[in-house]
């Protein structure tokens, strides 16, 4: 018997309006995929607006990683989106 890859499931509920609340989620997405676990991140309210194509870009607060990277990272390692 194969043992099944843990999973997490982060709920996004702010955008550009709250830099740190937006930040957070996908910060731990990220962090979940680097402990090989799989993670789903799901989108709300103004968290929407986060895959919408460049909107993420200038997305920023002092000492956590842009949202833009955090974007992109999380969906070059097989992170997924619901809306």
């Amino acid at each position: 018997m194969s043992e099944e890859k843990e999973k997490i499931v982060l709920i996004s509920t702010h955008g550009g309006e709250d830099p740190e609340r937006a930040i957070f989620p996908l910060l731990l997405a990220n962090a979940a995929q680097s402990m090989d676990v799989e993670a789903v991140v799901i989108l709300q309210g103004n968290g929407v607006y986060l895959v919408k194509k460049g909107y993420a870009d200038g997305i920023t607060f002092p000492g956590l990683t842009p949202m833009k990277t955090l974007v992109d990272n999380y969906v070059a390692n097989g992170g997924t989106f619901l809306a």
